[in-house]
């Protein structure tokens, strides 16, 4: 297609384009006008070009449960809604879903946790408190060994100086030998007590910071039991408010209870205002996914759904093997959307992929894209575009010079005054209007960039 419509230009324009800078034209025998274009070395920046569809982070979606077992009433937003932290997402209602039996065993379950969550944050106690004993018995030590240290250094400085005042009597023939031999033994001994002194000096002082350090852990397993103790009492004073209506009800919900029914025929229960309470939005976002219906029986801990923070979010794209070999993670990239017109994001590519798709023979680039208005929703489709670095000194040319047949790249050079041959060339990376060359020229040679494909023909 490529070779025919150059072939209807050349022929309808009548050749009659004007060269590029650079560039010289002469005619062949036929008449056939040819212009021509010096390869050089220049810098080069190219880009890659990918399909990508936008993905939520992993840290920023979270799922929605439900924490008991009931009956969801009706879901209060649509998938895609922007929904802020803590707003009712779906009306539920746990007395229709459990008969008075399963509230109980779920009760003494929760008594259970109770008890548990109160004996670990007994223990957590006890823990930081041996803590914050060891820590006093370690600096009442290192103050005991400090003044045990300077006790071992006056004693070492008078044995030095008796040492050194009974060497001088030996000298002059006042003191015995004997007597010195004592007092070095009492220098030596004096010296040894100091080092061993300074030792356990220097060990004990390095207790205190792993001391420090466990009083710290401990504190965090208090404050983590403290809200485990929090959070249980909540739900065991909760629950039990709503046995005590349940069990005024004990049955499970008719089978031709609807919705609407929930609304009406129990407006006034006690036991439906004891036992109502809303799945909330743990963050600000969208919601995502929305898996439950009006009237919907819904066991305790079952996904209803899915919000996700949307300030960044992932781009999967796929490559082709030729395209990988060139990136790189850290790589800057610009995507763009249909759905967002005029509009660019920008990211860095945050992991290749190693397996090959066996059906596309394509590798998974992922990248981590900025979307702080929210505008990249996840499953859109986009468009990527990697921006490689610039490479000195590299062998380009003009992308009219190059020709396809096939497999096979090849371009026109002039070896001469109307005379040409073909060469074959290996293609690198290509940008706008250049093409880089990796093999098969060299710089200073001219390339044909118009008529090209008409002595092309004529070779064959």
């Amino acid at each position: 297609m490529r070779h025919a419509i150059l072939i209807l230009t050349l022929l309808a324009a009548g050749c009659s384009q004007a060269p590029t800078p650079g560039a010289s034209s002469s005619e062949s025998p036929s008449a056939l006008k040819v212009v021509t274009e010096e390869v050089r070395k220049e810098s080069f920046a190219s880009q890659i070009l990918l399909s990508g569809q936008v993905q939520p982070t992993e840290e920023k979606a979270v799922v929605l449960t439900a924490p008991l077992d009931g009956v969801a009433v009706k879901p209060l937003v649509k998938v895609g809604s922007l929904v802020v932290r803590d707003q009712p997402l779906v009306e539920m209602n746990s007395v229709y879903g459990m008969t008075s039996l399963q509230i109980l065993e779920k009760l003494e379950s929760e008594q259970d946790q109770v008890v548990e969550a109160r004996a670990k944050l007994s223990a957590a106690l006890t823990n930081q408190t041996e803590a914050q004993k060891a820590l006093g018995q370690a600096h009442s030590q290192v103050s005991a060994l400090t003044s045990d240290l300077r006790q071992a250094e006056a004693d070492l400085n008078f044995a030095e100086t008796d040492l050194k005042r009974k060497t001088e009597l030996l000298d002059a023939g006042i003191s015995s030998r004997a007597e010195v031999e004592e007092s070095r033994t009492r220098y030596e001994k004096a010296k040894a007590l100091n080092e061993a002194a300074r030792q356990e000096l220097q060990i004990a002082r390095r207790q205190i910071p792993l001391f420090e350090k466990n009083i710290d852990q401990y504190q965090q397993a208090v404050e983590l039991a403290m809200q485990a103790v929090k959070v249980t009492d909540s739900n065991f004073e909760r629950n039990k408010a709503v046995y005590s209506q349940a069990a005024l009800v004990g049955t499970e919900i008719p089978a031709e209870l609807t919705s609407l029914a929930l609304n009406t025929r129990h407006a006034q229960s006690s036991a439906a205002q004891a036992s109502g309470f809303y799945v909330r939005a743990p963050i600000t976002g969208v919601v995502t996914k929305l898996n439950v219906t009006s009237g919907q029986r819904v066991p305790s801990g079952a996904e209803l759904g899915q919000v996700v923070e949307l300030s960044q979010v992932y781009v999967d794209a796929n490559a082709f093997e030729g395209d990988v070999a060139r990136l790189r993670e850290g790589d800057r990239i610009e995507v763009t959307s249909t759905s967002v017109p005029g509009q660019k994001f920008s990211g860095r590519i945050r992991y290749i992929g190693q397996q090959v798709s066996p059906s596309t023979r394509t590798i998974q680039v992922r990248s981590l894209i900025d979307n702080p208005k929210g505008y990249l929703r996840p499953d859109t489709f986009v468009d990527v575009s990697v921006q490689l670095p610039a490479r000195a000194d590299t062998v380009v040319i003009s992308d009219k010079a190059l020709l396809t047949l096939g497999n096979d790249e090849f371009v026109m050079v002039e070896d001469g005054k109307d005379n040409y041959r073909k060469q074959m060339v290996v293609v690198g990376a290509k940008s706008k209007d250049k093409v880089e060359i990796l093999k098969g020229l060299r710089p200073g040679q001219r390339v044909v960039t118009e008529g090209n494909l008409l002595l092309e023909s004529r070779e064959r």
